[in-house]
């Protein structure tokens, strides 16, 4: 199992009642996790104070709170994988009620380790992937399609944008639910670059003593090669 770089009365009518808005998951995907928060990259994360994300099982409970500009739930996994070899990601989402996710490739788009913007696939526009506003200029210019119809006014498909701009690298992906969106749903995996990732609560040990019976296996931040390993860490912090 990789680690990336690096209610239940609710949720079980949330599971009863969803609806499977979009799900690709090929049969040879390799298993990945990723473990929550810690997976997470704090330096991209966009998740406001109306918006929430909690691990239940091996998926990941999306939801807000109201429709105001503080509903919001974005997180990003560090990747580093050229965009002309993630495929098509997806993301594989039961809904409650309100909009799906989409999902999120923060790109740089001339690899020049410089991130210049986000694209964004909505299971709405389909295979058409939109830039952001807040993208590039360079990036608006050399765009597939520079016309309105989509979710913004810079779109195409990813094999379009693969040849627009052959050496781009996607730094990271994930999922935005919102902003000023009121919206509940279960993130059960995101597809991406071949691998199947769900999820796992991050499990950061507090001493040594927890080193003990195997306890140092368990560690998620940091991973440990053995419990020597883990009894060093923690007597270093003394």
């Amino acid at each position: 199992m990789k680690h990336p770089l690096s209610l239940t009365a609710v949720l079980a009518s949330v599971l009863a009642v969803g609806l499977a808005v979009a799900i690709s998951t090929p049969a040879a995907a390799a298993s990945a996790t990723i473990y929550v928060p810690d997976g997470f990259v704090p330096a991209l994360s966009d998740t406001r104070t109306s918006g929430h994300y909690e691990v239940v099982g091996t998926a990941l409970h999306l939801f807000t709170d109201n429709d105001t500009s503080t509903a919001k739930v974005a997180e990003y996994v560090a990747a580093g994988v050229p965009l002309a070899a993630v495929g098509e990601p997806s993301l594989d989402y039961t809904r409650s009620f309100g909009i799906a996710p989409g999902f999120q490739l923060v790109v740089d788009f001339n690899g020049d380790g410089t991130n210049d913007g986000i694209l964004v696939g909505e299971t709405v526009y389909g295979s058409d992937w939109w830039a952001s506003n807040g993208s590039a200029a360079f990036v608006k210019t050399g765009a597939p399609l520079t016309t309105s119809g989509s979710g913004s006014a810079y779109h195409g498909t990813l094999d379009a944008w693969r040849t627009s701009f052959p050496n781009a690298v996607v730094s990271a992906f994930g999922f935005s639910l919102g902003s000023g969106v009121y919206a509940d749903g279960v993130l059960n995996a995101l597809q991406f670059n071949g691998d199947r990732y769900t999820f796992a609560k991050s499990v950061v040990l507090t001493s040594k003593s927890e080193c003990t019976k195997d306890g140092w296996v368990t560690s998620t931040a940091p991973v440990f090669r053995n419990q020597g390993d883990c009894t060093r860490f923690f007597a270093s912090r003394r």
